[in-house]
């Protein structure tokens, strides 16, 4: 990110700031943000954009008053974290929304009369998949509950195999379970719209084995590649500290490198080969990509790939895991089928573990 001193955008609208006016601004920022932390007051901005974006929403799904949508609305505004998910994937009526030709207000497409005046409106098809508001929904609810999760199951800085397998375990089933709840109970659609098909996974695992063994290398490509791009802006000596960091400060890292038994790796290597990507593939490719290519499928390969890596909160290593990002989603939309992706995320997964335990320089 970068920064300028000098904007353009005051002197292009015509607006000059006094010395006296900053000054004056500047003496008033200051306390607040004492008393208010910059983290508050960005939250209760967005909590109260949200709210008022409910509230217009609501107004044009709901019938017979604003009350219910109102109810969401100021729920949104005081608790956020709560009321946006629940109003998203539960409590939102499905449907675009249209103009009632009568009345002027917005209503629901796919119903045959206005939902206010009653007055007929032109038709439109019931959405047939979920959409934009289902998958912000569905990423709120995981930034609440999975601090929630690891403060419960007791993961800290050095978690035990039991910890961590937990938090991931759970972790990975809500993703399931959330991406099924919108696909069968909100649009009753069969789960082979999120990618889970079962003819010719042998052939398709297969396949995503030899894609997953090509990763490899590129991978290790646009690490490299990262740490050059980053080392322009901070120095090669720091970008390759912070590589290393990165890499010593991952919590499976540490644990691998604890005395564990024979039983305990294979655990280790069924749960981040094969538990690990189901999960994360049916939420990131089948859920999330499944929505964004309807905007075209580049842009939704590349959205989802970059969503796919801010999501694990690196800066050396997002490059490579966008990268990996953009090869699962061209997989899925090639085949139609998350076999091919969960096979290559495993086989990346697994082969991580190996240079681990074996000091592979890769």
């Amino acid at each position: 990110m970068s920064r300028q001193l000098n904007s353009p955008v005051g002197t292009a609208l015509g607006h000059h700031v006094h010395h006296d006016e900053l000054h004056g601004a500047m003496s008033l920022a200051v306390p607040l943000l004492q008393v208010f932390p910059l983290g508050l007051v960005i939250f209760i901005a967005v909590s109260a954009a949200a709210a008022a974006w409910v509230a217009q929403d609501a107004r044009a799904r709901f019938a017979g008053g604003p009350g219910e949508g109102w109810v969401w609305a100021v729920g949104t505004l005081v608790a956020l974290p709560i009321f946006l998910p629940l109003y998203l994937i539960a409590a939102r009526p499905v449907g675009s929304v249209t103009v009632c030709p009568s009345c002027g207000r917005g209503t629901l497409g796919h119903r045959a009369t206005c939902l206010h005046c009653g007055h007929p409106i032109t038709f439109e098809a019931f959405p047939d998949t979920w959409g934009l508001g289902e998958v912000v929904g569905v990423a709120v609810v995981f930034m609440v509950s999975l601090p929630v999760i690891a403060q419960a199951v007791g993961v800290e800085e050095m978690p035990t195999l039991a910890e961590l397998s937990t938090f991931a375990v759970a972790q990975n089933m809500l993703f399931l379970a959330l991406a099924a709840y919108v696909a069968r109970v909100r649009y009753r659609r069969p789960l082979t719209e999120l990618g889970l098909r079962g003819d010719r996974w042998a052939w398709r695992a297969a396949g995503g084995i030899i894609v997953g063994s090509v990763t490899i290398p590129l991978s290790a490509a646009s690490e490299q590649l990262a740490v050059r791009l980053i080392g322009m802006v901070v120095g090669p000596q720091r970008a390759e500290a912070m590589a290393a960091a990165e890499h010593a400060n991952d919590v499976l890292v540490r644990l691998l490198q604890t005395q564990l038994s024979t039983l305990e790796l294979a655990w280790i290597v069924i749960l981040v080969g094969v538990i690990v990507p189901l999960g994360e593939e049916v939420f990131f490719r089948g859920f999330v990509y499944g929505t964004l290519r309807r905007w075209g499928v580049l842009p939704g390969v590349v959205l989802s790939a970059i969503y796919f890596g801010a999501v694990h909160q690196q800066i050396v290593h997002l490059l490579p895991i966008i990268v990996l990002g953009i090869v699962l989603a061209l997989l899925y939309e090639r085949t139609g089928s998350l076999v091919p992706s969960i096979a290559v995320h495993g086989i990346n997964n697994v082969v991580a573990i190996l240079s681990i335990l074996y000091g592979w320089n890769i």
